[in-house]
């Protein structure tokens, strides 16, 4: 399975993960964009009597600092935002075990040099399936494994991690831009809007 195609099936089971979370992510970016209100209004009065004798880099000090702290509060929700997305990406990697997946697992485990592997870590229910790929290793089932084979060569000289989590984690990157775009677009009911 190639990044790209991980990527696109990711993408698609984390749309419909997206859904879900549509509303209670509008409803916490009503409640941050409420909260950012208040305490932008809340510095306006605080600073109110300040700017009305202070001089203009004074009022302008106030203003960017009110504007520093949206900012930071937006930052916040978007890092929010991100770990959750990351959190449902990864959740979803099980999705990927469909009727096809042993061939999924063979493309896997072929992409491995031909080596004499020591130890083979997969996921529980691929035992069988990691016992015919490399019959010389010892195998360990290892539940944080959605799928994919985690192999080591005697004494820990080289060690080669082709799973799922191995390969979201390398495509994070280029993914999250891209469903945070989809939220963004969801949250504001269709109409295109550009994180800040």
């Amino acid at each position: 399975m190639s990044s790209r195609e991980l990527i696109e099936s990711l993408r698609a089971a984390s749309r419909v993960k997206i859904r879900l979370i549509q509303q209670e992510a509008e409803r916490e970016a009503r409640v941050l964009e409420a909260a950012k209100e208040e305490r932008l209004e809340g510095l306006r009065r605080r600073y109110a009597d300040k700017l009305a004798s202070a001089e203009g880099d004074e009022s302008l000090r106030a203003l960017a600092e009110a504007d520093n702290r949206a900012r930071l509060l937006r930052l916040d929700a978007e890092k929010s935002l991100s770990d959750r997305l990351l959190s449902i990406a990864r959740s979803s990697l099980a999705m990927l075990r469909d009727d096809n997946y042993p061939a999924v697992f063979e493309k896997l485990a072929r992409e491995l040099p031909s080596f004499s592997w020591k130890t083979v870590r997969v996921n529980p229910a691929d035992a069988g399936l990691a016992r015919s790929y490399f019959p010389e290793a010892e195998i360990v089932a290892v539940e944080n494994i959605s799928g994919g084979v985690d192999a080591t060569l005697a004494g820990g000289t080289l060690r080669i991690i082709n799973t799922f989590e191995k390969r979201l984690e390398r495509a994070w990157s280029e993914m999250l831009p891209l469903l945070v775009k989809d939220v963004y677009r969801e949250v504001s009911d269709g109409a295109p809007v550009q994180p800040s």
